[in-house]
């Protein structure tokens, strides 16, 4: 008797199909779809979910063409005014470069919230002939239901500088001054 109860609350608990109060039109209702076109004309189309930023659902997707701009959490500090008697400095937080401008069709620039200033300050160091009054930041846009369909332009970002760095205890390698050409450097 105790084995049939168990083996009944076992399949109840562990079965392998998903539980019946959870239908499926709920799943898709928290799902963007979202069309990205690339510098080169490829068009990609990912799902994001709502609440993620452009740039979240970009990579959950395995698609690495909207840049990380947080520059690994280095971004530059800001206040923010928590009461009237406490304002509280946040570092290394939201974006500090213009490495997720992405361009948002025509279409789809009125659906989003306006610029915030912090964005509108970043997007100032966008080149001139890349900057478009619908230049927008990939981490600033966060997916609603209202932006299924979301058509977006990616440019291609901006070459960045890789470096090596060493710890005090390591002995310096010739590679590791890859920024000088090998007839300066005397290898």
């Amino acid at each position: 008797m105790l084995r049939r109860v168990l083996a009944k609350t076992a399949a109840r608990s562990f079965g392998s199909h998903a539980p019946k109060h959870v239908p499926e039109q709920f799943v898709r209702d928290h799902l963007v779809a979202v069309t990205l076109l690339d510098y080169e004309g490829s068009r990609h189309i990912i799902q994001g979910r709502v609440g993620q930023t452009l740039f979240e659902a970009c990579q959950l997707s395995g698609l690495d063409i909207v840049k990380d701009d947080s520059l690994g959490g280095g971004g530059a500090t800001y206040s923010a005014v928590r009461t009237p008697e406490f304002t509280e400095s946040l570092f290394g937080e939201g974006p500090s470069s213009p490495l997720s401008h992405v361009v948002v069709s025509n279409e789809w620039v009125h659906k989003l919230p306006v610029p915030s200033e912090r964005e509108a300050r970043i997007l100032e160091d966008v080149p001139e002939e890349d900057l478009t009054k619908n230049s927008r930041l990939g981490t600033e846009i966060i997916l609603t239901k209202d932006l299924d369909g979301l058509v977006v332009a990616v440019p291609e970002a901006p070459p960045v500088e890789t470096f090596t760095y060493l710890n005090d205890w390591e002995e310096p390698q010739p590679e590791a001054y890859t920024m000088f050409p090998k007839s300066i450097r005397g290898d």
